[in-house]
């Protein structure tokens, strides 16, 4: 994401380039060393800066980064923490975090969990090697690079036996990933970061939490008193997982022992540890391999203490209560996940009959300011970063008193923000799944969760040859250079598509995002439904074949295009305006190619339709392989998911009155300067009404 113009464009001795994410303690760019290495650094926001306990919060996270070197931590490079402006600069690593890998692709399989298992035990031990307790290990703070996890962000880190800085009754940490002790009190050690370790295990075998609920003292009593939720587990990681759960951090196995065991079951089933941690889908999953032999005293699962057993029968008792105890839930789940909330249905997820419409002319909309006198919190996509800072400041112009705050910090992080009411409201770049509805449902109460588009996001094909001042291409033909099979610029293919051009005898070289993206997923539904005889695979966050050069984000894409001839990608439709890059215009077999302009991205908006016969949930479909009409076929829709009315946060009202203006004429002009795409009106229309319904 680009800097905003209040963002520094330098600190110490780093050139700023981009935004990565922002969070509660500031904002994290990414930044260039005089010799070009790329870091990450994080910058603290001016009002924390000047809390004096914060500060002192902060010089122990960079004193606890500097104690941890190792495979599977970020290092630090250089701090900063006593500038006026308080920084912390780790070398930067690529790639989406956990929470927004599962959020967007699903989750792991067996294999790839095991393969996480390994690092994240691997980064702990470094960590508690260290001296230290992590205390915060959720799937925010876990980096999936192509060589492996990274564990990040110390900020609420402590020495083992350090004297408590938090205030008596502060919880410290992330509710639905912390040990029971955290809630108990604030004194932890590294039986915490295992406890939390089994949790995140299960979020990304499963896509949901062992002891998610509505609030944060729910889910505080759940971690404290009631049996973990492993709906949808296999076997295998439930005997992985069971013996972290225990509740008393006696009875928790080290992390050394967690790799004792991963190694002898690997070993015992003739398996060989991948080299890297290659997030994509595999082929299928090998027979279940032998149970891990390792652990302290048996506990069952429900909390309840045993007496310690006697060394020698410390790995029999502990593989024997895990397995046992995993039996007993994997019959259970089916009764479990059947009587959660939301459960009983497929109404969680969407139906495929599109509901038909009513015409609304254009409306003008007078924002109810709604959220005057009180803070409106928001997170999650980093792409609408700045329409939402455009949108902010309209409607606090327009309404006296208002505040909204949001944080760019990923459409998965956002989400789970907004799920354990961190947030009021979340942005996300596809609609929700099945899971997530359900546990929006169970954030909302009885209001519900309302599911609305708020954007066009437009994806722009863009090349850099020099001499030809405009290029013709098609799904079919995208997808053969995108699987290396078109590799030439005056290919014959590419020369039908532009007659009356010369095209050069010159190599393309295709460029794409590394990792996980919304512009990724937006071009292989396009490529998916308009050539699905040529691009041979699903929709995807990740280009499954990474032909030519990869760059870690949106801003890096487009910089490499514009200063790489011959080459093609695809970049959102914001970047290519900054940039000025050259767009490609689409063959969809109308009377003339359609280039990506703001009047063709709301022309290919408007053939969407409801997927979904719920009031509250505007899910929609978009035909990329539309034909013969003069609209854009790579779009996907912006959305914001916030709560009807009586939500247990109290913010509804504000929340309505807030995205009743964002979907005003002046909120929609606004987005489409900055590149986005506005909403067609009968869409705009809809999206009023079922505000004003839930109103």
């Amino acid at each position: 994401m680009t800097l905003l113009g209040e963002d520094p464009r330098s600190l110490g001795s780093y050139t700023l380039e981009s935004r990565l994410g922002a969070g509660g303690m500031g904002v994290v760019y990414l930044a260039r060393t005089l010799s070009g290495r790329k870091v990450a650094v994080k910058v603290i926001r001016p009002e924390l800066a000047q809390d004096p306990g914060f500060r002192d919060r902060f010089r122990r996270e960079v004193a606890a980064a500097r104690r941890v070197s190792g495979a599977f931590t970020a290092p630090v490079v250089d701090a900063d923490p006593e500038s006026d402006t308080p920084w912390l600069a780790t070398l930067y690593v690529p790639g989406p975090s956990l929470a927004e890998r599962v959020l967007s692709q699903g989750p792991l399989t067996v294999p790839e969990v095991r393969r996480l298992a390994a690092g994240l035990a691997e980064a702990l031990r470094d960590i508690h090697r260290a001296g230290l307790v992590h205390r915060d290990l959720k799937p925010g703070n876990v980096l999936l690079a192509q060589d492996g996890p990274r564990v990040i962000d110390f900020g609420i880190s402590r020495a083992a036996d350090a004297t408590q800085l938090t205030h008596a009754g502060t919880v410290v940490g992330t509710p639905p990933f912390m040990a029971p002790e955290q809630f108990r009190s604030a004194d932890v050690g590294p039986a915490a970061d295992v406890f939390s370790l089994g949790s995140v295990l299960v979020y990304a075998a499963t896509g949901h939490g062992p002891f998610d609920g509505d609030t944060s003292h729910a889910i505080g009593f759940r971690v404290v008193y009631e049996q973990a939720d492993l709906a949808g587990l296999s076997e295998e990681l439930c005997r992985l997982v069971v013996p972290c759960l225990a509740k008393d951090p006696a009875l928790r196995p080290t992390v050394e022992q967690l790799l004792d065991g991963l190694t002898q079951a690997d070993r015992e089933a003739g398996g060989h540890p991948a080299p890297t941690l290659a997030f994509t889908r595999p082929a299928p999953k090998p027979a279940t391999a032998p149970a891990l032999p390792y652990g302290p005293p048996s506990s069952a699962p429900n909390g309840v203490r045993s007496a310690p057993a006697p060394a020698g029968r410390r790995v029999k008792r502990v593989w024997l209560a895990a397995a046992a105890a995993c039996a007993v839930l994997a019959a259970a789940v089916p009764l479990v996940v059947k009587g959660l909330p939301g459960g009983d249905s497929d109404k969680a997820g969407p139906s495929t009959s599109p509901s038909a419409s009513a015409t609304h002319a254009r409306p003008t909309v007078d924002p109810s300011c709604g959220a005057a006198g009180s803070l409106l919190r928001g997170a999650g996509s980093s792409m609408q970063q700045r329409a939402m800072s455009s949108w902010t400041a309209g409607y606090t112009r327009d309404c006296s008193g208002a505040q909204v705050s949001y944080e760019g910090s990923g459409a998965g992080v956002g989400f789970l923000d907004f799920q354990t009411e961190k947030s009021d409201f979340a942005l996300l770049d596809d609609v929700m799944t099945p899971a997530q509805a359900k546990w929006a449902g169970r954030r909302c109460g009885p209001g519900g969760a309302l599911q609305i588009p708020v954007t066009t996001l437009p994806i722009a094909v863009v090349v850099n040859l020099r001499g030809v001042d405009e290029v013709t291409v098609d799904a079919r033909t995208l997808s053969m250079i995108f699987q290396g099979s078109v590799t030439r610029w005056n290919d014959p293919m590419l020369a039908a598509l532009n007659r009356g051009r010369t095209l050069p005898d010159r190599k393309i070289n295709t460029i794409h995002q590394l990792g996980t993206s919304t512009t990724t997923l937006a071009f292989t539904h396009y490529l998916s439904e308009a050539a699905p005889d040529i691009w041979k695979y699903r929709p995807s966050g990740g280009m499954p074949e990474q032909t030519g050069q990869g760059a870690p984000g949106p801003q890096e894409v487009a910089e490499l295009v514009a200063k790489t001839e011959g080459s093609i990608s695809y970049v959102a439709m914001q970047y290519m305006k900054s940039m000025e890059l050259t767009p490609a215009y689409l063959d969809t077999g109308g009377s003339r190619p359609v280039g990506p302009t703001p009047e063709s991205v709301t022309a290919g908006a408007a053939t969407a339709q409801r997927v979904t016969s719920s009031g509250t949930d505007m899910a929609m479909d978009i035909d990329h392989a539309m034909r013969g009409k003069d609209a854009y076929p790579i779009v996907r829709f912006g959305y914001a998911v916030l709560c009807g009315k009586g939500d247990a946060a109290g913010k509804a009202a504000g929340a309505r009155g807030f995205f009743t203006h964002i979907v005003s004429e002046d909120g929609q002009r606004s987005a489409a300067e900055l590149g986005y795409g506005r909403l067609p009106d009968e869409l705009i229309g809809q999206v009023r009404d079922v505000l004003r319904a839930a109103g």
